[in-house]
């Protein structure tokens, strides 16, 4: 145990040393996962923290102790924050690499997928427990809120073109290396560890090798194209095509994730979905048993929908500068 432990620790020193600054405050929250009658539940184990870069490591031992007491998955905010409290999209100011989250899959098999849409190999890949996580450095930090926003606005398509999980948003956060995968604790899951595949922080790229997947947005926002880069590709196996498809479930799935402010959420899921193409009766179908939607029902949903088409074309007519 010890062993593995001082093995967690120094995964969990190199990983925070490459994505952020030493006086960079980092967000960690501390979540358990279960299921409960054949539904997903979620409990706040402890109140989130905010610390600077350089103090995270001193509080390995604490978190990893208190983590297992609690059965609590450790996550930490994959961009830096400004001050404490600051969880959200809007108060992000520095992205220093993109990232994806893809679920069920092993190291192999992520790989043949990046390979068949000609995604560059990441910098960091970490096997979270339950899929696989992956950042790829970018060789200069994104911090004018112009640069943000396309990164953000890339996001989507770029997950869908592998089947990447629901970690659009630039506030998302993610388990780190070096920590326990607890999900399914309270159901007698054995923890898993979330470990460091490969690590390499001189692996860094421009945000034009994103360029792909930032022309499929502007193309799709402005005409309501939904063909991903993956279909309009020959040759690939009906595999790649299905987990392309699967990007919309995999956006709907963020609305199971905690948040401080559900409805904002809800409707930047919505306008998310939307840009993929989705039309509303599909969106319903896949957002109807979630969030707010699963509480407050179709009359929400419609006055969501409605504001989000409303949002959409907005953005689809405005000029170029």
């Amino acid at each position: 145990m010890n062993h593995e432990k001082q093995k967690g620790r120094k995964q969990f020193e190199q990983f925070f040393a490459v994505l952020f600054r030493p006086n960079e405050l980092v967000e960690l929250r501390f979540i358990e996962s279960w299921t409960s009658n054949g539904k997903r539940r979620r409990r706040v184990a402890g109140p989130a923290k905010w610390l600077p870069a350089h103090k995270v490591n001193s509080e390995y031992d604490g978190l990893v102790e208190f983590a297992e007491s609690e059965r609590a998955n450790v996550y930490f905010g994959v961009c830096p924050r400004q001050r404490e409290a600051d969880s959200h999209d809007e108060t992000i100011k520095t992205v220093r690499c993109v990232w994806c989250d893809v679920d069920d899959v092993t190291v192999e098999e992520t790989q043949r997928r990046w390979k068949a849409v000609e995604i560059p190999r990441p910098s960091i890949v970490v096997i979270s427990g339950n899929g696989i996580h992956a950042y790829w450095l970018l060789n200069q930090d994104l911090a004018s809120a112009e640069e943000r926003n396309r990164l953000a606005t890339m996001l989507p398509a770029f997950y869908r073109a592998f089947g990447g999980d629901h970690v659009q948003n630039l506030s998302r956060v993610m388990r780190p290396a070096g920590t326990f995968n607890y999900k399914g604790a309270r159901n007698g899951r054995p923890p898993l560890p979330c470990s460091l595949v490969f690590c390499d922080p001189e692996r860094r790229y421009s945000l034009a090798a994103f360029a792909t997947w930032m022309q499929f947005t502007e193309s799709s926002i402005r005409h309501g194209n939904a063909v991903s880069p993956v279909e309009a590709k020959k040759g690939l196996s009906s595999d790649t095509v299905l987990a392309c498809r699967a990007g919309a479930a995999a956006l709907a799935s963020r609305l199971d994730m905690p948040s401080q402010d559900r409805s904002r959420r809800d409707f930047a899921v919505v306008c998310d979905l939307l840009r993929l193409g989705l039309r509303p009766e599909e969106i319903w179908s896949l957002v109807a048993d979630k969030s707010k939607f699963e509480s407050n029902g179709r009359p929400y949903f419609d006055l969501t929908i409605t504001n989000a088409e409303r949002m959409t074309l907005l953005a689809a007519s405005a000029p170029n500068d």
